[in-house]
């Protein structure tokens, strides 16, 4: 380790202390449990019913790409996250780009939820505007992140032991409302993953894709791993038991609401489905609970998506990727990077403004799936030719299995998201190209 950076280790150090617990709760978090009442009305008319298979082909893919997060932060145990992993198991440049893709998401995440929550909690209280609600939802969000990650696990734990009950209550309303003769009437059915009148099997990957939606953010633990106890055995089982988890409640929800409410283009409007399900099911009681559900996943998804966005620049400002100075900068009393977690603050109180949210989401789908691909990269390259690990199963199989689903899923996605998120990436290689003049200077990287 050269003098410069045992001096950057010494002074520019994140607070370790995140425990398990924490880490999987951060990711489920950033999910949240309520994620399908995005996507449900939409994702259901693209699969035809049976968004419940959508998900578990979302969820497997999630799991292969899980194990490559887990293999590479027990590698490199630093902030980052895909950037990090790409950079020094793949390529400098590589790495710059992969962690431009997924820093789309992260800046995207906290916009999507200033957007929902703002527009949820100005139907309950019209007489406060929109663009109000944004600057009190991200208000609250920026403050909780400038004070410290155990303040904001100590609140993500709060609200997600909330919205976790809500759903569970949901998921027991559907359920009774079945049983009582609502909707298919029978509790045990395969029509939620199964459609007989679905012949092209594109149909489901296309709605695997829209799925994926919903479990972007759990690599967003990785970006914790200087604030974790233990990074190199924490990191990787919390992705996966924040996969597993999210990936179950997303499916029950699913399959309830399917059961409920079986023919899916009799919706008013395709972006409050779920809440149509709930009305139904439960009445104006189940339907206000769930609306309260989706705004407090707009405090939980935020708190930590600007959080993942602003330690990424960390990690790129301490690699002199992005100015060293300004980025990396922590705050004496609250050791965070006050300065990133601000301009994230103004970033997403802009694009909730000015942004459409379709487009939003198409984009987080291009970035996130975009970086996963890199990711279960690296692990090859890293492990299985550099380091020349030869367990076939741990180090090329699985992961490139993960890279295979996760490219297919990519590929699926639309047109439109193509065109904006190849722009994204032609802006971050004209950035690349002028700070390394012409990619001959090597990025820094830092070791802990």
């Amino acid at each position: 380790m050269t003098e410069q950076t045992q001096n950057a280790s010494s002074n520019q150090q994140l607070k370790r202390v995140l425990k398990l617990k924490d880490l999987a709760i951060y990711g489920i978090a950033f999910m949240t449990p309520i994620a399908p009442a995005y996507i449900y009305g939409s994702a259901s008319a693209t699969t035809g019913g049976t968004l419940a298979m959508a998900y578990l082909i979302a969820m497997v893919a999630m799991l292969f790409t899980a194990t490559s997060y887990g293999k590479m932060a027990g590698a490199f145990p630093v902030a980052g996250s895909t950037y990090s992993y790409t950079q020094k198991g793949i390529n400098h440049h590589l790495g710059f780009f992969a962690g431009w893709a997924i820093y789309l998401d992260y800046v995207l995440v906290p916009l999507i939820v200033f957007i929902t929550g703002a527009l949820y909690a100005n139907a309950a209280v019209p007489e406060v505007p929109f663009f109000v609600w944004v600057l009190i939802i991200a208000g609250v969000v920026t403050v909780v992140n400038c004070i410290g990650v155990q303040m904001a696990a100590k609140t993500n734990l709060i609200l997600v032991a909330v919205m976790g009950a809500i759903v569970v209550m949901f998921i027991m309303v559907c359920a009774k409302a079945v049983m009582g003769g609502a909707g298919e009437g029978v509790l045990i059915s395969s029509r939620p993953f199964y459609n007989p009148e679905l012949t092209n099997i594109n149909v489901l990957v296309a709605g695997g894709a829209l799925a994926c939606f919903s479990f972007l953010g759990f690599d967003s633990i990785t970006t914790m791993a200087e604030e974790a106890i233990e990074p190199k055995k924490d990191i990787g089982r919390a992705a996966i038991i924040a996969c597993v988890a999210g990936g179950t409640i997303f499916i029950i929800q699913a399959y309830v609401a399917q059961l409920v409410w079986p023919d899916y283009t009799t919706f008013e409007s395709a972006d409050t489905a779920l809440f149509e399900v709930a009305q139904l099911a439960g009445g104006t009681l189940m339907s206000g609970l769930y609306t309260f559900a989706v705004i407090l996943s707009t405090f939980t998804a935020g708190i930590a998506g600007q959080s993942s966005a602003a330690r990424l620049m960390y990690g790129m400002g301490r690699d002199e990727v992005l100015p060293k100075k300004f980025f990396t900068y922590l705050h004496p009393k609250y050791q965070t990077p006050i300065f990133n977690i601000l301009i994230m603050c103004v970033v997403g109180i802009v694009g909730s403004l000015v942004l459409d949210l379709t487009l939003v989401c198409e984009l987080m789908n291009f970035g996130g799936l975009f970086g996963f691909m890199c990711v279960n990269l690296s692990v090859i390259v890293y492990f299985f030719f550099r380091k020349k690990e030869r367990n076939v199963i741990k180090y090329l199989i699985l992961p490139g299995l993960g890279f295979i689903i996760c490219c297919y899923l990519w590929l699926n996605l639309s047109r439109l998201s193509f065109i904006v998120g190849f722009s994204w990436l032609l802006i971050g290689f004209i950035f690349a190209a002028v700070s390394t003049k012409g990619f001959k200077i090597k990025p820094k990287i830092y070791e802990e």
